[in-house]
């Protein structure tokens, strides 16, 4: 099938496709700098037993700097490149690639987890139910830092293997599929929708929806790898969720969440060394969960100051450890290769 492509600035433009012949998922995908930041990612895309019903939009700063490789996608029914100017966050640019697809399920990507060839397939056939979200199972791309393990088990945990599929009530934030026409009804502005998945999940619920997690397909992610990113991140992130979720709240309310947030902690670690034992030895646990619990004291310490203070910059910080995780022939990535990784 012939690809076809456009360039869209500021407005979406034109989309040089057969409108007859429409995609059935769009796989956003944001590009920082240049496309070999994400060419791992597009392998596994191009790899796709459904490639040819998948339209790529790729939302980068610049059109110039990324350099599409157009032959590299080819295999694709269509695609599309966003210029945005800036990406100040994940959040912000999923959302400009959202508005701008043409798929029906819109599926969200990230340039250091990589889909397993029936991703595509299993999550177009999902949508065709009721569902208005759908999730993959998702595993540790790179197992050989007792770091990577604790990030993995702090962010993806309750999606890891073994999972059974089945109806849930949130799903991997930046790995999530949706049904486009939902998202754009929603009365609550789109950006702010994605800025914070958790919130917009729970959103989708008590709307009446549901949400799938597919665990015949999963995601092979990179995790950071080095305590000089992992903690700062563990930071930021804490303060730019709690500061946005409050963003609303009067400051009764903000100050009393901030007051009870040292219990949460608690709450999490006990979740999460039951999802640990769920797949590993109980040698593993004992290694892996003070390393737990000292990113999540971290990340709470970021939350009191987001629901007091407000996410200031946080939510930017963030994003910046989120890029560049590998270098183009699936080395570490700059922010961690100085460090040498605990075994």
């Amino acid at each position: 099938m012939e690809a076809h492509g456009a360039v869209s600035r500021g407005n979406p433009g034109v989309l040089h496709e057969d409108l007859h012949d429409r995609p059935a998922l769009a796989a956003i995908v944001v590009a920082p700098d240049s496309y070999n930041t994400i060419r791992r990612l597009m392998e596994c895309l191009k790899a796709q037993t459904v490639a040819g019903q998948i339209e790529v939009v790729l939302v980068t700063p610049s059109t110039e700097q990324l350099a599409v490789e157009e032959s590299d996608l080819a295999c694709f029914q269509s695609w599309q490149v966003v210029e945005v100017g800036s990406i100040r966050s994940f959040g912000a640019a999923y959302a400009e690639g959202i508005v701008r697809a043409k798929a029906p399920v819109v599926a969200l990507t990230h340039d250091h987890s990589f889909p397993d060839v029936k991703w595509g397939e299993l999550l177009i056939a999902a949508h065709r139910e009721r569902w208005a979200a759908v999730g993959p199972s998702i595993r540790n791309g790179n197992p050989d830092s007792i770091v990577s393990w604790a990030d993995f088990y702090v962010c993806y945990g309750e999606w890891s293997h073994p999972v059974t599929s089945g109806r849930v009530h949130r799903l991997p934030a930046d790995h999530s599929s949706y049904k486009r026409d939902i998202l754009l009804a929603s009365e609550t502005p789109l950006r702010d929708l994605m800025e914070d998945e958790y919130f917009l999940h729970g959103h989708l619920e008590a709307q009446g929806y549901g949400l799938l997690l597919e665990s015949g397909t999963s995601s092979s992610h990179i995790n950071l790898a080095a305590w000089s990113t992992w903690i700062p991140s563990r930071y930021y992130k804490g303060r730019h969720f709690a500061g946005t979720w409050a963003r609303e709240w009067l400051w009764p309310r903000r100050l009393l969440y901030g007051l009870a947030s040292p219990v949460i902690p608690l709450i999490r670690l006990w979740r999460i060394q039951k999802r640990i034992r769920r797949g590993q030895t109980w040698r593993f646990l004992v290694t892996v969960l003070p390393v737990v619990a000292l990113g999540l004291t971290v990340e709470c310490f970021g939350e009191v100051l987001g629901f007091v203070a407000g996410p200031g910059n946080a939510g930017e910080k963030f994003t910046h450890y989120e890029f560049g995780r590998l270098a183009p022939a699936g080395a570490p990535g700059p922010r961690d290769r100085h460090d040498s990784p605990a075994k």
